[in-house]
């Protein structure tokens, strides 16, 4: 996939990936040590060894040589993290990370922070000596900060830089637009463009939320997050008079079978309530019992509400 022929191979990976969630995780671990090996190149060590050629098409890119540039990548960060005592700390350090769909993952990051993947997730890790930088790329996450009172946690997201010291708080980056919630502490938003030494544009204590549009212009005003908002980490999904329309587009991210509506109209329903997302056909199941409707298998294993007949 970082070859030339990459974007003819694309469906064919992508099905690959999502197939099984040890693909994606396989996949995201050698993708993280090749972006570290290229992070190396850009270190005094790396420029002095030589570790950054110059861009080339990887004609090479046959399995028996891949093999070999892996093991080489390996070999060159083994031997920069164990350089002696007293040669300074790594100055980069880069790791990609991703979910399949339905996956929901809590790791730990370099600085001892904790991140969890919600379904369908992918971000990049890049953390030095000054700045602790994380890169959403799709998805939503959940930040658990370790304070570093010489390096700022900051997450690109949305084309917005959040930055903090020290909090809890959610990411989200949907088709929608972006949704920060703070959950402790305070945040800083600025555009991605400014930098952190700009005025930040807003400041998000604990218990608020904040939605752009993928313009990136203030939805609404600061307003508090929702109850329950914060389950999803659990599996939980809490809806408050939300549209059944809407409740669905959530819940259906965790499983490639979906719930659709037989009548468009469904859509205006109020849901509330707390719901696990899967197994899909329980939630399809309570739905409808819900709201008095029936559940009939769609084409694809696809599950349609429909109003009974009177």
């Amino acid at each position: 996939m970082h070859g030339p022929d990459a974007e003819g191979l694309r469906d064919a990976f992508d099905a690959w990936r999502t197939a099984d969630s040890r693909n994606a995780a396989e996949f995201a671990a050698l993708e993280a040590t090749w972006e570290t090996a290229e992070g190396l190149g850009a270190t005094e060590l790396g420029r002095a060894r030589s570790l950054r050629p110059a861009p080339r098409r990887l004609a090479w890119a046959t399995p028996p040589r891949l093999a070999f540039a892996a093991a080489a990548m390996v070999l060159i960060v083994l031997a920069v993290v164990l350089r002696p005592t007293g040669a300074g700390p790594l100055p980069v350090i880069a790791e990609a990370h991703a979910t399949s769909v339905g996956e929901i993952r809590t790791l730990k990051l370099p600085d001892g922070s904790s991140v969890t993947l919600d379904t369908d997730t992918r971000l990049e890790v890049r953390f030095d000596d000054k700045v602790r930088k994380v890169t959403l790329e799709r998805g939503r996450a959940r930040f658990d900060v370790r304070p570093d009172a010489k390096r700022t946690f900051v997450v690109e997201a949305g084309g917005k830089t959040i930055s903090t010291q020290d909090s809890g708080f959610d990411v989200e980056l949907a088709p929608l637009g972006l949704c920060l919630s703070s959950l402790r502490g305070a945040l800083e938003v600025r555009p991605q463009a400014a930098g952190l030494s700009a005025a930040p544009e807003f400041r998000l204590d604990g218990g608020r939320a904040l939605r752009f549009t993928p313009g990136g212009a203030p939805l609404a005003p600061v307003e508090p997050a929702g109850k329950g908002s914060d389950q999803w980490v659990a599996g939980m999904l809490v809806f408050n008079g939300a549209p059944l329309s809407g409740a669905l587009a959530e819940t259906n991210r965790y499983s490639r079978r979906r719930i659709v509506l037989g009548d468009p109209s469904l859509g205006a329903l109020k849901v509330t309530g707390a719901f696990r997302p899967l197994p899909v056909d329980a939630l399809a199941a309570s739905l409808a019992a819900a709201f008095g409707l029936r559940v009939e298998q769609g084409p694809g294993g696809d599950l349609v509400l429909i109003r009974p007949p009177r």
